[in-house]
This record gives C-alpha cells, structure tokens and sequence, in this order.
C-alpha cells in the first residue's frame, strides 16, 4: 500500500473507530468481487488477525494463504502436521490441507437437512446423508452460521467502506 493510500486508510479507519466508538471491521476487497449482494463474516481469531473472513470455504482458504500463509493444499502422507492457532483451540496438529474444513468448524457453520433437520458439521456430510437417507433424497442444506457471524450488505459499501455498519475494505 503506497503512502497515499495509506494515509488515506488510517482516516477512515480513525474516522469510523470515531462514528462508532470501536475498531471497523476489516475485510478483504476481494470478498466483495465474490458478492453482490450479502456477505456472510466472522472474525478471525487466529493468532495476531485482525479482519473478518467471510464464512464460505473458499474464501477461507483464501485468507489462510493470504494472511496466514499457510499453504492450504498439502494433504499427502508425508506432509508435516501444522499446529491451529485458533484461540482456544484444543483439536492443534492437522495437516495444511485439512484446515479450511477445521476452521469452518471454529466459525461454526453447520448443514441442516430441510426435511428431517438433523445437523451436519461439513457440506461432503450433508451430501452423503442426503443419499442415503431415503426421506431426505430431495432435501435442501440450510447453512446455520455460529455465534459471531453477521451479515455485511456490501450495497453499503460505498467507496469500500459503511458507517453504518462500521466496515472497511482493505485491498
């Protein structure tokens, strides 16, 4: 980020901290290329980050090689585990390519089956159970989101940030 803009970011920054008496939610302007409506977000409460993730798994894997730098798509045998530096969590060696899965469940999101509403924890589980399960064939996934997930209306954002809804944009 060249001076200019940097300058021009720690205003608004200050700017919305004094409209709305906290810190703006921070998120990604590559989010709102993705969405032209609603964005689902969360924040990240891994070691250090200060921005929000939208809640889809896409996106987080995104952030965890942007911001994280964590090369999300080590899976093989032989590749070394990496420790979660989510706070609190207790479930610490994976491998890098199990991640994406893992911090969903940190934010929370579960699939609930329409016809019979039991709860999943992950979209592969939704689709298995809705094969095997006679009665829930032709159901449809519910996306329930956890605690801390909001919804940012990114009509709002008019030159990448909202006063209203205290967030701002960062390239």
């Amino acid at each position: 980020m060249d001076t200019e803009r940097s300058a021009e970011f720690l205003m608004v920054q200050d700017m919305l901290h004094e409209q709305n008496g906290v810190d703006p939610i921070l998120i990604d302007q590559e989010i709102l290329r993705h969405h032209n409506a609603e964005v689902m977000v969360h924040p990240c409460k891994w070691e250090n980050c200060t921005r929000h993730v939208a809640v889809e798994h896409k996106q987080v894997s995104k952030h965890l090689q942007q911001h994280h730098h964590i090369n999300i798509s080590a899976t093989s045998g032989n590749t070394q585990q990496i420790t979660c530096l989510w706070a609190d969590c207790s479930d610490a060696h994976m491998k890098p390519g199990n991640l994406t899965r893992h911090v969903l469940k940190h934010l929370g999101v579960r699939w609930m089956c329409s016809n019979c509403e039991g709860t999943l924890s992950r979209e592969d589980a939704f689709r298995r159970h809705a094969l095997e399960k006679p009665n829930c064939q032709h159901a449809k996934a519910v996306i329930k989101y956890g605690n801390g997930s909001f919804t940012i209306d990114t009509a709002y954002l008019d030159g990448g940030w909202s006063v209203a809804q205290n967030v701002m944009c960062i390239p």
